[in-house]
């Protein structure tokens, strides 16, 4: 039998542990969370390369992009999206733009050509700076220098329980080569020399 000295040292514990363990399970659920946004946000910027990796003379490619990674975040709402950007890639994963970079945010900010970037606005993304023309698109096959395309997408996972934070900066980023025009429309498009 226990004496009232060791029922009240129990409550004393499950004070302290009860707490701990609420703080715990909260934590559990916010990760979650944020890896599903993650995970919804890395999906869609696969989805918007792919799309744009098979259009490489289409004038709308980047456009087209942009609806992809609309469509594909679906378990990620588009209002936690801050911007998406369709850029040639260089052999890093990083916008072409001649200048050293150093950092994933020198890296855009320093973009200017070649750089196409959206923003939502209601239920789709609009483009909102940049210009990348479908002609500087080198998709010659056999060609060593064919174009690299990447598509990052950024959003902001808000906290639910606000033990963490208020909200939480994500971004992800798919970079794909453009395929190769084939052979039937070489002749039509006149950018490739046989």
């Amino acid at each position: 039998m226990r004496s009232r000295s060791d029922r009240g040292s129990v409550a004393v514990e499950a004070a302290i542990v009860f707490p701990l363990l609420i703080f715990i399970l909260f934590g559990v659920i916010e990760f979650a969370m944020v890896l599903r946004d993650h995970v919804a946000l890395t999906s869609a910027a696969r989805s918007g390369a792919r799309v744009a990796s098979a259009q490489p003379r289409l004038a709308t490619f980047a456009i087209d992009s942009a609806a992809a990674v609309a469509r594909a975040g679906t378990t990620m709402p588009l209002s936690t999206v801050t911007e998406v950007w369709v850029y040639e890639s260089n052999a890093a994963g990083y916008p072409t733009n001649g200048a050293a970079i150093t950092s994933t945010t020198e890296a855009f900010t320093a973009c200017t050509t070649k750089c196409i970037v959206f923003t939502p606005s209601g239920s789709s993304l609009v483009q909102t700076a940049g210009s990348w023309s479908h002609e500087d698109v080198n998709a010659c096959p056999g060609d060593v220098g064919m174009t690299s395309l990447g598509v990052l997408v950024r959003g902001r996972h808000t906290f639910v329980t606000g033990i963490f934070g208020a909200s939480m900066d994500l971004s992800d980023h798919a970079v794909l080569r453009f395929e190769p025009i084939p052979a039937s429309q070489l002749l039509q498009s006149g950018q490739c020399k046989p």
